[in-house]
C-alpha cells in the first residue's frame, strides 16, 4: 500500500455523478451534529480541496517540478544547485519570497489594497523554515490566490466548492482515470506540529470569499528537503506526525469519481448554484456564462 493510500481512513469510489452527488446531500460524516459542530469557523470540521487525478500527491506548486517560479521572479533556483541542499534551499527560499514581494508590489504601484509591509520583505533569505513567519502568510495567501507559485497548497471549506474544482480541471483528463475530494478533519490537523492552516481577509478578494478558501502550509519543508533530498508532501508529513489516537470523525478521507463523470457532476453542481460564474464571480466570467453553461449541456 503506497503512503498516499496509507492515509485514507475512508477511500470511497463511486460510480456515477448522482451517487456522489446524494452521498454529499444526505446525512453524512460531514453534517453537523449539535452546537459544538457549527460554533466554529468550520462547521463540520473539515476541509476539502479537488484534485483531477486521485493519485496525485498533495505538493504546493511551488514544490512541483514544473514550480514555473520563473514566471514570478528573476532568480529563479538553479537545477545545478541540488548538488548542494542548503544552498539549494536558499535559493528556493529566495524565489518565492521574492515572487510574493515582486506581486504585492505590483498591486501596491497601481493602488490595489494588499497586506503587504515592506518592512516584512527586509533582510537576508536564509534556508531556515523561520523565514516564512506567521504575519507574513497572508500575503502569501493572497499571491497564491492570485496564481503566483507559492508552498501553499489550497483549500475550501465546502465539498461542493472543491468538488467543482475537481471536475471542471477533470475534464482534460485521460478516460479511464479518477478524480477525487480530499476532505481532512482540522482536528487531524491541529494534531499536526509541521502543518498549520492559513487564512487570508476575504473582505477584498471576492474570490477567496466565494471559495470560501483557506491554505494549509508545511512550516518544516526547508529543513525536511535538507534532510531527505526532496520536498515534502502533506501525506508524506501526516504519516510521520499523526498520532495514534482515537477521533470521533475520521481525519482523511477521499472520495473518487470517474473522469466520465465530470460533466454530469458539474450539472448537478449547476443547480446548487455552483458553477464559473458564481465562485470566480467577475464581468469576464459573467460573459463567458452562457459558453460556460453551453460547455456542460452542449
Amino acid at each position: 500500500m503506497s503512503i498516499i493510500e496509507h492515509m485514507y481512513d475512508v477511500d470511497k469510489t463511486f460510480k456515477t455523478a448522482r451517487e456522489f452527488f446524494n452521498f454529499l446531500i444526505d446525512k453524512n460524516i460531514f453534517e453537523p451534529e449539535g452546537i459544538f459542530d457549527v460554533s466554529d469557523k468550520l462547521t463540520n470540521s473539515y476541509v476539502f480541496r479537488g484534485q483531477a487525478q486521485k493519485d496525485w500527491v498533495l505538493l504546493p506548486t511551488a514544490h512541483r517540478e514544473n514550480n514555473r517560479l520563473e514566471n514570478y521572479t528573476p532568480q529563479p533556483p538553479h537545477e545545478s544547485l541540488k548538488s548542494d541542499r542548503l544552498e539549494y534551499v536558499k535559493f528556493q527560499t529566495h524565489a518565492e519570497i521574492r515572487s510574493v514581494y515582486l506581486f504585492l508590489e505590483a498591486a501596491d504601484h497601481v493602488g490595489i489594497k494588499t497586506p503587504i509591509d515592506y518592512n516584512m520583505f527586509k533582510g537576508q533569505v536564509d534556508g531556515s523554515d523561520e523565514i516564512f513567519k506567521q504575519e507574513l502568510l497572508p500575503s502569501i495567501a493572497l499571491a497564491q490566490h492570485h496564481g503566483i507559485s507559492t508552498r501553499l497548497i489550497d483549500w475550501t471549506e465546502s465539498p461542493f466548492i472543491a468538488s467543482y474544482f475537481a471536475a471542471e480541471s477533470a475534464r482534460t483528463q485521460a478516460e479511464g482515470s479518477y478524480f477525487s475530494i480530499i476532505c481532512l478533519s482540522t482536528h487531524l490537523l491541529k494534531d499536526l506540529e509541521s502543518i498549520d492552516l492559513v487564512s487570508a481577509p476575504k473582505a477584498n478578494n471576492r474570490f477567496l470569499r466565494a471559495q470560501r478558501g483557506l491554505f494549509t502550509i508545511i512550516k518544516s519543508a526547508n529543513s525536511y528537503y535538507i534532510e531527505n533530498g526532496e520536498w515534502p508532501s502533506l501525506e508524506s508529513i501526516i504519516a510521520l506526525e499523526r498520532p495514534s489516537k482515537f477521533y470521533v470523525r475520521h481525519g482523511a478521507i477521499r472520495l473518487s469519481l470517474p473522469v466520465s463523470e465530470a460533466k454530469s457532476l458539474l450539472r448537478l453542481l449547476y443547480k446548487i448554484d455552483i458553477s464559473e460564474l458564481t465562485i470566480m464571480p467577475s464581468l469576464d466570467n459573467a460573459a463567458k456564462n452562457f459558453n460556460y453553461k453551453r460547455s456542460i449541456w452542449g
